[in-house]
C-alpha cells in the first residue's frame, strides 16, 4: 500500500515500469569503426568481428576489433582532452552541465534503440530489464 510519500509497505518506490520498447526493425548500422578523438577509425590491426543477431544468429554487420594500440590511442587522446588549455578545460561547470545533461537526453530519448542493439540486449534478457533499470540511475550490465 502506497503512503504519502510515494514508498511503498517494503520500502521501494512507487513508480511503474516503464513500458516495453517496441522491437526495431530493420536498423541501418551507420557506424562500424572505433570511435577516438571525435573520429572514427579503422583498427590498427585491421581486424573486425562479427555482430550477430541473437534471436536469428544472422550476421548484422562486422566492426572493427580494437586491441592494445587502439586502446593506448585512445588513452593518449583522452589524456590530452584534459590537459590545462583544452577545450574541455577551458569549458565552465555550467557549459559542461549543460552538454552532459544533453547526451543524457539523447541516452534516454534513444532507450529503445539502444536497449535492443547494445550488449546489455543479451540472448535471454528482457528489454524491459535493459532500458528499464538504465533510466533510473541502475543498470544490470
Amino acid at each position: 500500500m502506497a503512503t504519502t510519500n510515494r514508498a511503498v509497505e517494503n520500502g521501494q518506490p512507487d513508480r511503474k515500469p516503464p513500458a516495453l520498447p517496441r522491437p526495431i526493425r530493420n536498423l541501418e548500422v551507420k557506424f562500424t569503426k572505433i570511435f577516438i578523438n571525435n573520429e572514427w577509425h579503422e583498427s590498427k590491426s585491421g581486424k573486425k568481428f562479427a555482430t550477430c543477431n541473437p534471436s536469428t544468429r544472422e550476421q548484422i554487420c562486422e566492426v572493427e576489433e580494437g586491441d592494445k594500440p587502439d586502446v593506448d590511442k585512445a588513452v593518449e587522446a583522452a589524456q590530452v582532452a584534459f590537459q590545462r588549455g583544452s577545450p574541455w578545460r577551458r569549458l565552465d561547470a555550467p557549459s559542461r552541465g549543460r552538454l552532459l545533461h544533453q547526451l543524457a537526453d539523447l541516452v534516454e530519448r534513444d532507450r529503445a534503440t539502444l536497449a535492443m542493439t547494445t550488449s546489455c540486449a543479451s540472448p535471454g534478457m528482457s528489454p524491459l530489464v535493459s532500458v528499464g533499470p538504465s533510466l533510473h540511475g541502475t543498470s544490470p550490465c
